[in-house]
């Protein structure tokens, strides 16, 4: 059984506290033998769902547990804690000055903007800590989200390509700046990445917007055009009928995902 250790880093850019929730296979530091890493965005959803935003948790640990058990193959995985009220800010590169059409319930209207600062310091800070800290793998580096988080972690493998070498990204919330989003993926991904892509066919981030769901399916698809476009020929496009816009459907799509990551060479 793996463990999950959590420590509290800085973000001096946005004088901001991070937690974050490391979990380190079975038999960590019992040998010399170092891990690949993958680093995820909403950490406080991925273990524990006492700490969850919606009671519910990927479970990732459990999941990476039983592929040990099965395929004596696991990593490192870094989950990277965010506050509800600052997801849009620090999950977009780009700012949205009209957010609150798209999600009734929010108070404000601009958000975004805090996406490159955030994904810089886990390219300077965070993982050259880990790096010094654990038993890395250092050029094998990956990065997965969801919603938000996976706009944030495609916008980090074309930003980083030499760092974030695959990425997952689960139902991933394009709507939130959809044009600069696809524009800057077309411009600048490699055809060296390797993309995980899944969505959902009933994702929705407002039950009260009835067209969501069609919204979240359409802009996966362009996503996924683009990617091929681009010639990104290793990406793996899936569809789950029934999927949701929760933890719950996530956790049921990581397994497949986290295999995918660890059988590559």
């Amino acid at each position: 059984m793996g463990t999950i250790i959590v420590e509290t880093k800085q973000i001096r850019s946005f004088n901001r506290e991070k937690t974050i929730h490391i979990y380190l296979p079975t038999g960590y530091g019992l040998n010399t033998k170092s891990y690949p890493v993958l680093y995820m965005h909403d950490g406080h959803n991925l273990f524990d769902q006492k700490t969850s935003a919606f009671n519910a948790s990927w479970n990732i640990h459990h999941t990476l547990d039983e592929i040990e058990n099965q395929m004596g193959l696991n990593m490192i995985v870094v989950g990277i804690d965010c506050p509800t009220d600052q997801r849009f800010n620090e999950y977009s590169p780009w700012i949205n000055t009209n957010v609150n059409e798209s999600i009734s319930y929010l108070q404000g209207t601009t958000y975004g903007g805090e996406g490159e600062t955030y994904i810089k310091w886990i390219v300077y800070e965070l993982k050259p800590w880990m790096d010094a800290n654990f038993h890395t793998i250092s050029n094998k580096t990956y990065m997965a989200g969801s919603s938000m988080g996976g706009l944030i972690s495609v916008y980090a493998g074309c930003r980083f390509p030499e760092i974030f070498t695959a990425i997952g990204v689960f139902s991933p919330a394009i709507w939130f700046a959809k044009a600069s989003f696809l524009e800057y993926v077309n411009n600048n991904c490699s055809p060296n990445q390797a993309i995980y892509l899944t969505i959902g066919t009933n994702e929705t981030s407002d039950p009260s917007r009835k067209n969501f769901p069609k919204i979240y399916l359409s802009d996966a698809r362009d996503l996924y055009n683009v990617l091929l476009k681009n010639q990104v020929t290793q990406t793996v496009y899936i569809e789950t009928e029934g999927g949701t816009h929760s933890e719950k459907t996530w956790e049921l799509q990581f397994p497949a995902f986290a295999k995918w990551l660890l059988m590559r060479p």
